[in-house]
């Protein structure tokens, strides 16, 4: 519980970017970096949530959790389906 409190200070949810791995070729000085995917990071589990463009086939998102359950603010939390009850039980018993 105290994680989420420690969430409630920032104002947009991260979004890293997946980058395709350096070959190992010594000779390749040049070498521009190329990008596989987006993703977040599930503030619950730490897994990755890939961000696709049909967003109901995602396997999270994020998710805002207004100041009516959280006593403190709006909440923004990127969360993997998996984590968004354990997430909303965690709320509700305080």
């Amino acid at each position: 519980m105290n994680k989420f409190y420690g969430l409630s200070s920032r104002t947009t949810v991260p979004i890293y970017q997946k980058m395709k791995p350096k070959p190992d070729a010594s000779h390749l000085v040049n070498y521009k970096k190329e990008k596989l995917y987006d993703y977040y990071i599930c503030d619950y589990c730490g897994e990755e949530i890939k961000i696709i463009e049909k967003k109901q086939e995602m396997t999270g998102g994020v998710a805002i959790i207004p100041h009516t359950v959280t006593k403190r603010g709006e909440l923004r939390l990127a969360l993997c389906n998996k984590c968004l009850k354990p997430a909303l039980k965690e709320f509700e018993e305080v």
